[in-house]
Formats: structure tokens, C-alpha cells, sequence
């Protein structure tokens, strides 16, 4: 029943019994909470400065783990000679800690100083802090202090990384001295790079107290009351509630100054800057680049609570998508329209002229075709290292001697380390080798060593070489006196920093501006002109001039080239070729076409037929209509008129890595408008990964090697798979050439095809093949710049050995392929 209010007790006589809700925290909870207060403390603060700190972690990740960001250090620890030098602190280190130090260390530290000292928000925290804390207990002001210098040391840090991760990439070489050279000088960079860190760190703690010394804080005040209008306007200004913070005057326009330079240099002109600046010291000015700006939009969009930079973005894409991007394929007037390209039967019948043999096709010698496989600068110098050997065949009539760098001799057997048979070397007298190559079936980096191999052949005199012929920057070679010479010297350029200059500024404003592929393709073209000036007056400028523009002159032969692309909207194969895309076959056609309009290649798309037949592009962009591989080069818009995009180009690689289907599909059409010829095909693959896969998968056998714990593998399997798919119908490719060659001519001759590959290499330096447990080898580098070691490991690949690492029986079949006449190979009818 109710209770009268008299028999209730009074509230102030009202006791409860202590409970764990009102009892006062204990010593645990209490170092909780506030540990907990300092962790989001932190927090904030990161999150204040995140501009900074992604700058930051993605140079510390990109030099943990991705193996062409570490390459990049070994460009200084053979800046200058490339023979073997003992380790030691060289102009090339300072100029990369001063780089690191004006480019990126500062730029992040004083753009996080500016966005801790105008932030309201940490302003208002601090107080709170202060109020409510010990007078020993200044950790939030502690954190906002120090975070600012420690985002500056951590990006010595990453070069540091780099440096050490760069070592266990470099390469075994015959000249071992070159490789303890490198590896030493790669050490003495990390240690350097460690040291500076700390001294980052003191600098930064000692500038703040230098800045309230008498002269330099006068000069300070001074140019903050000269700046204070700009700096009110811009929002940068000191806080009214602390004038005397860390960041002054002095900070703020060395942050602006930085901008303005990213700005007028980076945009208007990236491919002067990336000439004068050489490429590790190019990869601060791409981290740092755009921290001051992108901290800019961030410091004012927490004053206004407005998401600028996302905004920014979100407006970017949304532009892109409503008015276009500036990733077109770039055209030019061309020299004579596309319907005039040459035929099939016109071009076997131009090559039997040039090797004297059109009268008598019975006497004609085995045409080659090479297919060249992509991986990017590996590819295009591998492609044009190889050719190089074979055009070279005067210079292995004799033995001859290496000095190494060490000082110690390594003789080179006569008639190519005996791989030339004497009945070879005879029939091969007096005959330029330059003649037998048909066509180049090009892929990625292949396609590009085949344009490049093209225009140097079509700039020549006689047989000498275009190039000039001294040292050549990023080339290990000390002077070009061969072909092989030139072509990997024309090949060995840095295009990594004007490609990345345009994929980190360029592709981030669009209008008006070139894109990345477009500063790539300038810079193939800047490299060739520097280097071929001993040819005729066109010859420096060879690979910007139109691609149906060269001459098809039989007294100074150039192989046709095939540059293999992938369009976007078919996923069929997008060939940018000089020879017409139908003949009329005198069989039943072989790709299985009509035979009066046989296709030459099988499903796949003619470049030219995309765009009006007055136009044309350069040989430049016709080598990168089949090399722009993911992130490096976007995919290329091709136009049918102004407005009208009909497909969109992108790596040849993403159909089938290695060219060989083209390269069959043109050695069918070859037999058929001439059955007495016997074409030969020469596959030039550089990925180490590749030729292990398929020597454990050789004979139907298979014997994968997966890992046994993957991260997200929902997400990398499909994107692994994708990346490892490419490979694999290049494999398949090859061996369909290879079954169908030796079905026609394998009666009579034994060899029809030979695959010249990068052999892998163990961590412990010994060849993996044939081992009982397989072992880990080494990752390469694949980006558009090869450092001067694994450009001395891919020439290395041609030379004699006696492990089962060796190109021997491929490079002898090549020999014996060209002295061999077709007549010898083709069975009897």
C-alpha cells in the first residue's frame, strides 16, 4: 500500500552505499583515460597534418617495397664513372641530401608547422590541456611541437630504406668489382641518409631559437610586417592568440616561393627540368612537390568546415568526365595517307631486293622476325642489346679482351665464344645483317626498342652507326663503338623523372597541359636527338617524325615494324603497323578471313583505320600506342574526329606479352604470297619471373610455386592473376610459333625459333634452373629508367657461361638461321 510522504526519508539524510559508478577512479582508470586523451590527442593532431604524413608514408612505402623506387638510389652510387670506384662520400650523395633537404624535408615540415599554428581547433585543445593538466604533464603541446620535425627527419628515412633495399636488388655481375663498388657506395648513401635524419631533427629545434636571436628576429619582423597583407589574405597569418609561434615569416614564404616554383617550372616546363635534374634527386621534388598547396587547401578548409581538397578532386573527375581528359593519342598530317602503306607482297619483294635475291627467290636467306617481349626500359634494352649483338657480326671474327674494372682479363673466344660455325662465318662474310630482318613484332618496352632500333637503322650511313661516339649519360658504356653500342646507349636514357613529373603535376591540372605519355614520348625523342647526330640532317629527330614517313629503300633496309596495343572497348589487339591489314591470299586465308581481303592479323583492329587517313602519329607514339602500361602511362584516347573517341589504347601486354602471335600470324602471310621463303622468329623476353615459371612448367609439367600466406587474396588473386595471365599466353604464343614453324620446316631444319630470355638469378647469386627445391630470386626493377648495373647484367645474358642460366643454343641458332637460305628449310613439294 502507499506510504504518506511523511514516512519517506529525507533527501538529506538519504545515504547510499558506495558503488563502483559514483566511487572515485582508481589509479588504473585514470592512466586509461589518459592515455587514451593523449592517443586522440595524437590523432588529431596526424589528422591536422595529413597532407604531410601522406607525403611522408608514401615515400617510406614506396622505398620499402616497390623495387623500381629503390633503383632509383643506385643512379648516385654510380653517379660519374661506371667502373668500380671505391666507396665515399662523392658530390653525387650531397647533392641527393640536399635535394632531400630543400625538396621535401622542408616543404613537409614547415607546411605541417603552418597547419599546427593556424589551426583553431588545436589552439582551442592546447588551452583545454593546459587547464586541465599537471604543470609537468605538456603533452599535447608536446605532439604539436615535435610532430612537424619528426614528418621532416622520417623523409631521410625513407632514402635511408631505399638505399639498403636497393643493395639486395643489385644484380651478380661478371665484374664483381663493379657490384662491390655499388653495394658499398648504396651503404654508405643509407648511413648518410640515417645521420641526416637526427640532423634534420636537431636543425629544426635549433631554427626556432636562432629565429629569436637579435638580427634574424629583426629581419623576421621586418618581412612579417612588409607580408602581413598577403598573409591576412591568403589565411596564413600568425594567430592573433600566440603572434610568436614557431612557423614566421620566413617559413611562410619559403612555403609559398615553393609553390609558385611547382607551379611556373613543374607545369609550364617539366621536361627541361627533368634534364637538369638528375633522377634520385627528381624523386623529393615529386614527393614534396605538392605539400605545400594540398596543406593550403586543407589549412582553410578546417577553418571553414569544407572538404576543399576532396571537393577539388571530386570537381577534377567530374570535369574529366563532362569536358575530357588530355590523354589523347597524339596525331600529326600525314606524310602520305594510310591506304598507301605498303602490301604484304610489296614488302617480301623489297626485302628480297635488299638481299639480292629478288631475281632468284630460291637463293634468298631465311627472313627474321623478331618479337620482342614488354618490360618497359628492360625491354626496349634488352630488344636493342640483342639486335645489337647480331648487327655487331664483324666485331666477333676475332678474340678479344676485357679488362675488368678490378683490373683483372676476361678473353671473349673468337667467332662469338665459338657459338659461329666456320661454314656460318663463311656464308656470312661481307653481309649486313641488317638486311635479313624482316619485321620486329614489338610489345610495351619491346615495341619501343623496336622503333628505336628502326630509326637508328634508317639513319646510318653505310653501316656505321648514327651515334656519337663518346660516353653518354645514364649508359654504362665508357664510348659506343659498335652497334650494339648505340642502340643500348639510345635505349639506356633516364624517362622516369619527366613521366612521373607529368603523372604528379601534368595529369593533376589537364587543361591545356601534355600529359604524362605525351612528356614520355618527348623524352624518347629529346634522348635519340642528343645521340644519333652522325647520320643525316633528319636523323636526330627520327622518332618524331610521322611513322608512315620512313623509307622503304632497299640499299639501306628497315625492318616493318608491328606495335602490339590493347583497345579498352574490344579487348582485341590494336596493331599500329606500316604494312597495309588485308592482302589477297593465294590460299585459304590464314587468320581465316576472306582470301581476296585476308586480314594479315587474326581479331585484330588496325590503328589507322581509328583515325581519318590524312593523319598519322609519330614513331614515338607509335611505340607507345603498345607500352602504356598501368599508373606510368594512361590509356590513350583515339579520336575518329575532334570529338568522337572510338577506342581507347592501352598496353599491348594486357592480350599477350611477347608479340610471338603477331609475329606467327605474319610468318603464315610471308609464306603465303612467297612458299619458298622459311621465316625464322627470334623471341626476346626480360622478365626473370617468366623464364623460371616456364621452366618449371616446361613439358606440360606443371610445378608452381605460390606463397603460402597472402594478404587479402579475395582482393590479389583476381589482380595477380591478371598481371600473371599476360605472361602466360605469351608462353602459349610462343609455343604455337614454335609448332607450327617446326610442322612446316622442322623436316629439314632443326631450329625455327629461338627465345633469347633474362635468366633468373637466386638471392645467393647461383642459377635456380633445374634445383631440386626452388628458390627465391632476385625482384627487378621494370619502370622507364635501368640502372647502369642490370644494364651490364642484360648484356651480360648474351655472353658465354657454363651454368644452365645461358643463352648459348638460342644465340647459335640465331647464327646459324642467318646463314642458312630458305631453300635449305622448305620441304619438297
Amino acid at each position: 500500500m502507499d506510504l504518506p510522504d511523511s514516512s519517506l526519508p529525507s533527501p538529506r539524510r538519504l545515504t547510499l552505499p558506495p558503488t563502483e559508478a559514483t566511487a572515485s577512479p582508481g589509479p588504473l582508470r585514470r592512466g586509461l583515460a589518459r592515455f587514451w586523451s593523449r592517443v586522440l590527442d595524437l590523432g588529431l593532431v596526424l589528422w591536422v597534418v595529413r597532407i604531410p604524413l601522406l607525403s611522408v608514408a608514401v615515400g617510406l612505402l614506396l622505398m620499402l617495397s616497390v623495387t623500381q623506387a629503390q633503383d632509383t638510389l643506385v643512379d648516385v652510387a654510380m653517379a660519374g664513372a661506371p667502373l668500380a670506384e671505391k666507396a665515399g662520400f662523392s658530390g653525387a650523395v650531397a647533392g641527393l641530401v640536399a635535394a632531400t633537404f630543400l625538396l621535401w624535408a622542408i616543404p613537409v615540415h614547415y607546411a605541417a608547422r603552418l597547419l599546427v599554428e593556424t589551426d583553431d581547433g588545436l589552439a582551442a585543445l592546447a588551452r583545454r590541456r593546459d587547464a586541465e593538466a599537471s604543470p609537468r604533464d605538456a603533452w599535447t603541446r608536446f605532439v604539436i611541437r615535435q610532430v612537424p620535425r619528426l614528418l621532416g627527419a622520417l623523409t631521410f628515412v625513407a632514402f635511408a630504406i631505399g638505399a639498403e633495399k636497393a643493395v639486395a636488388n643489385l644484380p651478380t655481375l661478371t665484374d664483381d668489382a663493379v657490384s662491390v663498388a655499388a653495394r658499398g657506395q648504396l651503404h654508405l648513401i643509407a648511413a648518410t641518409m640515417a645521420i641526416a635524419a637526427p640532423a634534420f631533427f636537431l636543425y629544426a629545434v635549433l631554427r626556432s631559437r636562432l629565429t629569436r636571436i637579435g638580427p634574424f628576429r629583426a629581419v623576421d619582423t621586418a618581412l612579417g610586417r612588409l607580408c602581413a597583407g598577403l598573409f591576412r589574405l591568403l589565411g596564413i597569418a600568425p594567430r592573433t592568440s600566440n603572434p610568436d609561434g614557431e612557423l614566421h615569416a620566413t617559413g611562410r614564404l619559403l612555403l609559398l616561393a615553393y609553390a609558385a616554383g611547382v607551379i611556373l617550372i613543374l607545369i609550364a616546363n617539366p621536361l627541361w627540368l627533368a634534364r637538369q635534374l638528375p633522377l634520385a634527386f627528381a624523386v623529393p621534388l615529386i614527393f614534396g612537390g605538392w605539400v605545400p598547396i594540398f596543406s593550403y587547401l586543407s589549412s582553410i578548409g578546417r577553418r571553414f568546415r569544407f572538404p576543399f581538397v576532396t571537393a577539388l578532386l571530386a570537381l577534377s573527375a567530374g570535369g574529366v568526365y563532362l569536358f575530357g581528359d588530355n590523354h589523347k593519342v597524339r596525331t600529326l598530317v600525314a606524310a602520305a595517307p594510310s591506304y598507301q602503306r605498303t602490301g604484304i607482297d610489296t614488302a617480301v619483294f623489297l626485302w628480297m631486293r635488299a638481299n639480292g635475291c629478288a631475281e632468284a627467290p630460291a637463293t634468298c636467306p631465311r627472313p627474321i622476325i623478331v618479337a620482342a617481349a614488354g618490360g618497359a626500359s628492360r625491354a626496349g634494352f634488352f630488344t636493342a642489346s640483342v639486335i645489337g649483338h647480331f648487327l655487331d657480326f664483324a666485331q666477333h671474327h676475332d678474340a678479344f679482351t676485357l679488362t675488368r674494372a678490378d683490373g683483372s682479363k676476361l678473353v671473349r673466344g673468337a667467332w662469338d665464344d665459338g657459338r659461329i660455325t666456320p661454314e656460318a662465318a663463311q656464308a656470312l662474310a661481307g653481309v649486313d645483317i641488317a638486311n635479313r630482318i624482316f619485321a620486329i613484332s614489338g610489345v610495351s618496352g619491346g615495341a619501343y626498342g623496336a622503333a628505336v632500333t628502326a630509326a637508328a637503322l634508317g639513319a646510318r650511313t653505310g653501316h656505321a652507326t648514327p651515334c656519337a661516339g663518346g660516353a653518354q649519360p645514364y649508359w654504362f658504356g665508357g664510348g659506343i663503338a659498335t652497334w650494339q653500342d648505340c642502340l643500348e646507349s639510345l635505349t639506356g636514357g633516364d624517362y622516369l623523372t619527366a613521366t612521373f613529373f607529368g603523372l604528379a603535376f601534368h595529369d593533376q591540372v589537364q587543361a591545356f597541359l601534355e600529359d604524362r605519355a605525351a612528356l614520355l614520348e618527348q623524352a624518347w625523342e629529346r634522348r635519340f636527338a642528343d645521340i644519333a647526330t652522325t647520320g643525316d640532317a633528319a636523323a636526330p629527330w627520327r622518332l618524331a617524325r610521322p611513322f608512315l614517313a620512313a623509307e622503304r629503300d632497299p640499299a639501306r633496309w628497315v625492318p616493318f615494324l608491328v606495335l602490339n596495343g590493347t583497345s579498352v572497348e574490344t579487348g582485341q589487339r590494336i596493331i599500329t603497323t606500316d604494312l597495309q591489314p588485308t592482302y589477297a591470299a593465294r590460299r585459304p586465308c590464314p587468320s581465316g578471313g576472306p582470301q581476296a581481303e585476308c586480314p594479315l592479323f587474326t581479331h585484330a583492329i588496325d590503328f589507322h583505320a581509328l583515325v581519318r587517313a590524312d593523319l598519322d602519329v609519330r614513331l614515338s607514339t607509335a611505340a607507345l600506342n603498345s607500352a602504356r602500361f598501368p599508373a606510368i602511362s594512361p590509356p590513350g584516347s583515339i579520336f575518329q574526329a575532334d570529338k568522337d573517341v572510338v577506342d581507347r589504347i592501352v598496353d599491348g601486354g594486357y592480350f599477350e606479352n611477347y608479340g610471338a602471335e603477331s609475329a606467327l600470324e605474319l610468318a603464315q602471310a610471308m609464306v603465303d604470297v612467297a612458299p619458298g621463303l622459311a621465316p625464322f622468329v627470334v623471341v626476346i623476353s626480360n622478365d626473370p619471373q617468366s623464364t623460371l615459371t616456364e621452366e618449371r612448367t616446361a613439358r606440360g609439367v606443371v610445378v608452381p610455386d605460390a606463397p603460402e600466406h597472402v594478404w587479402l587474396a579475395e582482393v590479389t588473386g583476381p589482380i595477380d592473376a591478371i598481371s600473371t595471365v599476360r605472361g602466360g599466353r605469351g608462353r602459349l604464343a610462343v609455343t604455337e610459333t614454335s609448332y607450327w614453324l617446326n610442322a612446316r620446316f622442322g623436316v629439314r631444319c632443326r631450329d625455327n625459333l629461338a627465345n633469347i630470355k633474362v635468366w633468373p638469378e637466386a638471392l645467393d647469386g647461383t642459377c635456380p634452373i633445374g634445383v631440386a627445391t626452388p628458390k627465391k630470386i632476385r625482384d627487378v626493377s621494370m619502370s622507364w629508367w635501368l640502372s647502369k648495373p642490370v644494364q651490364m647484367n642484360l648484356r651480360e645474358q648474351l655472353e658465354h657461361t657454363s651454368d644452365r642460366c645461358n643463352n648459348d643454343a638460342a644465340v647459335a641458332a640465331v647464327w646459324q638461321a642467318l646463314a642458312t637460305p630458305s631453300a635449305a628449310c622448305v620441304p619438297e613439294r
